[in-house]
């Protein structure tokens, strides 16, 4: 059999936008639970602006922003363009968001000590399940090697490799950190009073959807034991209940899952850095030196870390990584190397001594 172009590990949406993009080539998806399942099913799916003081993040969500609204409607993916009303949290926040204005490019309007954008919508999973048709194998990735100058994924072949495994490891790979940070969706049905024309966010993203409402938040560091489950649902609603009047209420669903977040918060994309190689060229990298060239692994490249607005930044993230596979296009604060240059300074020694034991 034909080895495949790119093999693409993880099936939620960073690892289906990047097949839409490289459809071109021969591609697989393989994933053990299906195609956006996970945090991706678990996903509220909500795209809005990001607001704070000046920084190369906030401008990276917001370009990230656009560029979905338009793909998702180029495809005919319903976007529910209703606009969003980010709302400060407390009396600091107050404060903060006078701050905030003076950094804000994108368009708005001033409501109740917060701010209003056109551009705020959400979409459904299932909707982009239906319409980004991918390649796929329901199988888990139990094997990964190099053999013959190719990839071996378990009995499948490939040119490349593409990690797009969220916050689960397939691969060790020792200055990639990706933590699984814990996120719920409900809906609810019931009574409530409130401008629902729009939708908001506070402590948490709600939307109305036909006869209920969507509550969403990404809110759990360091909890690999969370699962879904009423109390939860409760709190979220309770924060719900500081924007709208929610006067009763039946929990109709609950899906939970773990965001894969980076430690800087930037998604994490491009080519995986051979460690050891690297080290050994530039050994000064541990004491601080920036290096004037780095090794890459043939082959291995991730998208990952898109935190809690996985349906917004996968998008760009994808574009960006084509166009570098394609092209060798420079990724900026989204490439890999960054992180491989902060581990090194912190950990590397510690990594030679154990090599060398």
């Amino acid at each position: 059999m034909k080895p495949f172009d790119f093999v693409i590990v993880g099936g939620g949406i960073a690892g289906v936008i990047t097949s839409y993009f490289l459809q071109e080539y021969k591609t697989l998806v393989i994933d053990k639970k299906g195609i956006l399942e996970g945090a991706s099913k678990a996903a509220g799916a909500f795209l809005f602006p990001k607001i704070s003081t000046k920084s190369s993040y906030t401008e990276f969500i917001n370009l990230a922003i656009l560029e979905a609204f338009k793909f998702y409607e180029n495809i005919g993916i319903d976007t529910h363009k209703k606009g969003v009303l980010i709302l400060p949290r407390d009396e600091k926040d107050i404060e903060k968001f006078k701050e905030y204005e003076k950094y804000i490019t994108l368009p708005f309007e001033k409501r109740e000590n917060g701010f209003f954008f056109r551009d705020g919508g959400f979409i459904e999973v299932d909707e982009v399940r239906e319409k980004i048709k991918v390649p796929f194998l329901k199988e888990e990735v139990v094997s990964i090697k190099r053999e013959n100058n190719l990839w071996k994924i378990n009995d499948l072949y490939a040119k490349n490799i593409i990690l797009a495994s969220g916050y689960e490891k397939v691969l060790e790979i020792p200055y990639i950190n990706i933590r699984g940070i814990w996120g719920e969706r409900i809906e609810i049905s019931g009574e409530w009073e409130g401008d629902l024309d729009i939708f908001y966010h506070k402590k948490c993203s709600i939307a109305k959807i036909k006869d209920r409402l969507r509550i969403g938040a990404t809110h759990k560091r360091d909890c690999l034991g969370c699962r879904e489950n009423e109390k939860e649902a409760i709190e979220l609603i309770q924060k719900a209940k500081e924007v709208i009047d929610i006067k009763k209420y039946k929990i109709e669903d609950i899906k939970g899952g773990y965001r894969a977040g980076s430690v800087d918060y930037f998604p994490v994309v491009g080519k995986i850095i051979d460690v050891d190689a690297t080290l050994s060229l530039h050994p000064q990298i541990v004491k601080g030196e920036i290096p004037k060239k780095v090794k890459y692994i043939e082959g291995l490249y991730i998208i990952n870390g898109m935190g809690a607005r996985g349906f917004s930044n996968a998008y760009l993230c994808g574009k960006m990584l084509k166009n570098h596979i394609k092209n060798n296009a420079n990724l900026g604060k989204i490439d890999t190397t960054r992180l491989f240059i902060k581990w090194a300074r912190k950990e590397g020694e510690k990594y030679l001594k154990g090599k060398k034991c």
